[in-house]
């Protein structure tokens, strides 16, 4: 069921937030003027160009068409006290997938598969690590990442200042995602549920999904965190990832369980945290 959760009213982003994200956010809006550019660059083209794109290929879904659909995310953003309620579409994909759009009017969309192949709870963290993103307003530099190399090639010295440019906002995304991941463990608030949609997502065959074994996972990812120690495998991480926007699925699951681990999840969901 996805009602009866503890609805966090008056839920802040900076309560939650991951303090790798916050440090590589902070060094990205000391970059100068980047804000203002950015701003202007996604309000006057990349958003204008997503929202055609998406809104004109892909199913809408509301409270009138598919009721049971919106309803996921109805919830998420009443759970997490996100006050309005971004529009949603689905997208054929058979993969378990989501993703949000857009900066000054976000919209969230959801893949097929994802609605098929996950229970209640999983969908509800999903969905939830989205809301998180829009909450903690992290959609400005999320587009800015995604088309940094648009037209740079044509400035004098526009490669060299886009690379730059480029790891600083794909390392900070990566980071962001961490934050998110909180926010959907907090929106479904069932361990196990998140547990098993990092299994599906890492990429279990439909066969198995009867025969999830969470605890096998959960050891993984302990195991991958315990590899920090060790210097060369920090740099074999770094250089594998530092193309990518998000980190990978069993390093997402290793912060998380960190983060269970402290407590600190804990307090949110019992509201000992939030006054």
């Amino acid at each position: 069921m996805i009602h009866n959760k503890q609805i966090l009213t008056g839920l802040d982003h900076s309560q939650y937030e991951h303090p790798l994200d916050r440090a590589a956010l902070e060094k990205l809006e000391s970059i100068p003027f980047l804000t203002t550019a950015c701003k202007w660059v996604t309000s006057n083209l990349i958003e204008r160009v997503y929202n055609i794109q998406y809104t004109g290929s892909n199913l809408k879904i509301t409270k009138d068409n598919y009721p049971k659909i919106y309803e996921y995310l109805v919830e998420a953003c009443r759970i997490l006290d996100l006050q309005q309620v971004p529009e949603l579409y689905i997208t054929w994909g058979y993969d378990i997938n989501a993703c949000t759009i857009g900066a000054e009017n976000p919209i969230i969309v959801l893949n097929s598969g994802l609605i098929d192949l996950c229970d209640d709870d999983e969908i509800l963290f999903i969905i939830g690590h989205e809301v998180g993103h829009i909450k903690s307003q992290h959609m400005l530099y999320h587009l800015m990442a995604q088309v940094i190399n648009w037209g740079i090639d044509t400035i004098p010295g526009g490669s060299l200042v886009a690379s730059g440019l480029q790891f600083a906002l794909y390392y900070w995304s990566r980071m962001s995602e961490f934050t998110a991941d909180r926010a959907g463990l907090m929106c479904c608030q069932d361990t196990d549920a998140m547990t098993r949609a990092f299994i599906k997502m890492a990429g279990l065959p439909i066969k198995e999904f009867n025969n999830i074994r969470p605890e096998t996972f959960i050891q993984q990812a302990r195991d991958f965190k315990m590899l920090d120690y060790e210097g060369m495998n920090k740099v074999v991480k770094f250089l594998s990832i530092a193309d990518e926007t998000h980190p990978w699925t069993v390093m997402r699951s290793a912060e998380l369980l960190k983060w269970i681990d402290s407590g600190e999840y804990g307090r949110f969901v019992t509201r000992r945290y939030l006054r």
